[in-house]
């Protein structure tokens, strides 16, 4: 399996400490060059709709993930790894990845990062792997920071997103494009924002791919589309986990559905 991690020139001290933890678990990576969000000609010919919305650092994102995504779909392998490089590395990592390929056979794509906000899953798990569930997600998700998606579906995921106008957190992992989706849980991967301990350098910028958002404007929407975001959100976060247990009680066990927080535990 090919094991990729997106990393920008001007954040060396970033892939630094990937290769360390990599070199640590005898795992073998690339490093794969970001797109950065302080370029402008690299977000004029980016795949992006003329009127996404989105800031340059959610395009430069978009674009480095759609870079792996060719390297894997070009590439032998039948499944990649995708990686941040921001993020710790569960010491069991091999021993997952080892196992994915006939566990994962008709995936597309399954997440391995913690989701401290939580999830709608499926209850009952599609198989497991090195002693975690694999998941399936009832809804959208988000964060693309760990992820392992198969070649097939690299190469359609290049075509599908061509003209995205969401992040690539939610245009990814959005169920209606592709349904086969599985979290890992619990994760064996987590983003330095939500562990509770460091692993990463203190003086290591905030993020490894976009540029600080502070005194970044986000172009303008229209009033109704941003209604339309908010709404979704408090749906997902609010309406559909509260009634979960009521939707259950006429479900057949393999249909229940779950709101749960998905732990690393390296």
């Amino acid at each position: 399996m090919i094991a990729l991690v997106i990393n920008l020139a001007r954040a060396p001290e970033r892939w630094a400490s990937m290769a360390r933890q990599a070199a640590e678990r005898g795992l073998a990576i690339e490093r794969l060059e970001a797109v950065d969000g302080h370029d402008p000609a690299a977000l004029a010919a980016s795949s992006a709709a003329p009127d996404s919305g989105l800031r340059p650092g959610e395009i430069a994102c978009f674009e480095s993930h759609r870079a792996a995504w060719r390297r894997i779909a070009d590439g032998d392998a039948p499944f990649g790894l995708v990686l941040e490089d921001d993020v710790f590395l569960g010491p069991t990592l091999p021993e997952v990845l080892a196992g994915l390929p006939a566990a994962a056979e008709v995936l597309d794509i399954v997440k391995l990062n913690a989701h401290p906000r939580g999830m709608l899953v499926h209850t009952l798990p599609l198989a497991r792997v090195a002693g975690r569930a694999l998941v399936r997600p009832a809804q959208g998700t988000s964060d693309s920071s760990a992820y392992v998606i198969s070649q097939s579906f690299a190469g359609r995921a290049l075509a599908i997103h061509v003209g995205y106008t969401q992040p690539l957190d939610l245009a990814l992992f959005d169920t209606a494009t592709c349904p086969a989706i599985a979290q890992l849980d619990p994760a064996i991967t987590i983003q330095q924002r939500y562990a509770d301990f460091r692993f990463l350098d203190e003086v290591a910028p905030k993020t490894s791919i976009q540029p600080d958002r502070a005194g970044t404007a986000r172009p303008r929407v229209h009033p109704l589309a941003a209604a339309r975001r908010e709404a979704a959100r408090v749906w997902r976060r609010r309406v559909i986990p509260a009634a979960q247990p009521l939707l259950n009680l006429g479900r057949a066990p393999e249909d229940r559905q779950d709101f749960r927080r998905i732990a690393f535990d390296g």
